[in-house]
């Protein structure tokens, strides 16, 4: 993808950054969009050209993906999404007329996603309290008390917290899709927060509006977020990554009773369906149910 006559691509990535997407979302297009031109040239010997593709090409890249290099469905089924949003907007602007019919997805059946046992839980906690950085422990309790996404933590401001003594709510003013909701703070997580709050009056600069500021006038960076939460899994023997803590969330939720509504509303997830995946059984818990069930 860095030869000359490909530079219908670098016009395609100019306007995914226009579209203010994430740059580890731009990066995946280009990983998988130089897959496919990888492969495209060497099974049809010919530079990559999109007029060039045919529907023959896409059948045989899926099923390439799927029993030769026998990738995940997910990873295989992201793939050829990419491929059909640059394959749509290069017919789109004229370096294609064909309109492609795109196999269907592999199909899976979903699991739901890694959340921490309760165990590993006590093992996560007792870590970052034995570090004893207030800040930390508040970072940790907004994630997996809370249910926030890494993003939308990192971006609190001290005015997005409304903290009484029975009842708190944490403002997300931007979450995913520039949506706007309310996640309430329960005991242990505004405990935590007023320790922080405490703590940030005396160490951090008075003009800086956020609640976990950096030494540059901003906030913290996710970056520096999921560096943290790896630190603290590697010593507490834990594979650990902010998302996970988000997950445990919500798991923890539905199984102490919360219906699926009232979750999807705390995570701001779009659709109930989204959340409904937290429902499913894991791994261990089918393993259980089968090994009960053998003869």
């Amino acid at each position: 993808m860095k030869n000359a006559s490909h530079y219908f691509f670098e016009q395609f990535f100019a306007q995914l950054a226009d579209r203010d997407l994430s740059p580890s979302t731009v990066s995946g297009y280009r990983i998988d969009l130089a897959d496919f031109v990888r492969w495209f040239e060497g099974t049809n010997r010919v530079p990559f050209k999109p007029g060039d593709v045919a529907n023959l090409d896409l059948r045989e890249y899926q099923s390439y993906m799927q029993n030769v290099r026998r990738l995940k469905p997910g990873t295989i089924n992201r793939r050829m999404t990419n491929l059909y949003c640059f394959m749509k907007w290069a017919q789109g602007e004229g370096f294609t007329t064909r309109t492609l019919v795109f196999p269907r997805k592999v199909r899976v059946q979903p699991l739901p996603p890694k959340a921490l046992e309760r165990n590993e839980q006590n093992r996560l906690l007792r870590e970052v309290e034995r570090r004893g950085k207030l800040r930390d422990i508040a970072l940790v309790r907004l994630l997996i008390s809370c249910g926030l996404r890494a993003s939308e933590t990192v971006a609190l401001q001290v005015s997005d917290l409304a903290l009484g003594e029975r009842h708190g709510k944490i403002i997300i003013r931007r979450g995913k899709g520039n949506k706007y909701r309310e996640a309430p703070a329960p005991p242990e997580t505004r405990k935590a927060l007023r320790e922080w709050l405490a703590e940030r009056e005396k160490r951090c600069s008075k003009g800086n509006p956020y609640l976990f500021p950096n030494r540059q006038g901003g906030h913290i960076t996710v970056r520096c977020l999921q560096q943290m939460i790896k630190n603290l899994g590697y010593f507490g023997g834990l594979d650990l990554h902010p998302h996970t803590l988000r997950h445990t969330a919500a798991t923890n939720m539905l199984r102490s009773g919360a219906d699926l509504v009232t979750v999807a509303q705390v995570l701001g997830h779009a659709s109930v369906n989204t959340t409904a995946i937290y429902t499913k059984p894991d791994g261990k818990t089918m393993m259980e149910a089968a090994e009960r069930g053998e003869m």
